[in-house]
């Protein structure tokens, strides 16, 4: 497992004082060129590189009473998992976030942010607010190929099965609430694979 200063390592970073923390630009995500996309079915959206995560997170000045966590609808702390980004710790980042969130990868992409937790972001009153869907996005594809990383530790069997109707995104969240609860869960779907509307 890293060390937690390993990313600042990798892109020759400092951690900075709030004020100078108050100056960093949102940072934009980077994308495909028009022409490349146009001939391919891959994302449109590059994701965040290791430097750009890090300047990003710092935007965040760790509120007292954090209004973003209140405008995201399943109750992540933002400010948790920002916090373990600039702290250069992503293992624990992708525990905190993982932790609130059975499909960042997916929420970090599909998510209304600009409508839900970062339009509550007390930094968009006078700049625009942290890109936490970004960071969200970037800590989830970070995850993903850090297999390992993030394990889920189930309570006790509880004896009890479930069963889900539905394999997209909402039966897949709460098949993996559920196992978490020490519950038997098994996924019912239709279709040749899970995913729902997202395949």
């Amino acid at each position: 497992m890293p060390e937690p200063t390993t990313l600042h390592a990798i892109v020759n970073e400092p951690i900075l004082p709030l004020k100078e923390r108050m100056k960093i630009d949102r940072q934009t995500m980077p994308e495909q060129d028009a022409v490349g996309r146009s001939g391919n079915f891959l994302e449109v959206n590059l994701g965040f590189t290791e430097k750009m995560a890090l300047l990003e997170a710092q935007r965040c000045i760790q509120c007292k009473e954090p209004k973003c966590v209140q405008g995201c609808p399943v109750m992540v702390n933002i400010p948790r998992f920002l916090d373990f980004i600039v702290k250069g710790d992503l293992p624990g980042a992708a525990r905190s976030l993982f932790g609130d969130n059975a499909l960042p990868a997916i929420t970090g992409r599909v998510c209304p942010q600009e409508t839900q937790c970062e339009v509550q972001c007390v930094r968009g009153q006078k700049a625009k607010p942290v890109a936490i869907g970004y960071l969200e996005r970037f800590v989830a594809d970070w995850a993903r190929a850090h297999s390992g990383v993030v394990k889920i530790e189930p309570h006790g069997a509880t004896g009890k099965k479930v069963a889900i109707v539905g394999g997209g995104p909402a039966g897949l969240t709460a098949a993996g609430e559920l196992v978490k609860l020490g519950h038997d869960v098994t996924v019912y779907e239709a279709l040749h694979k899970p995913g729902g509307v997202l395949v």
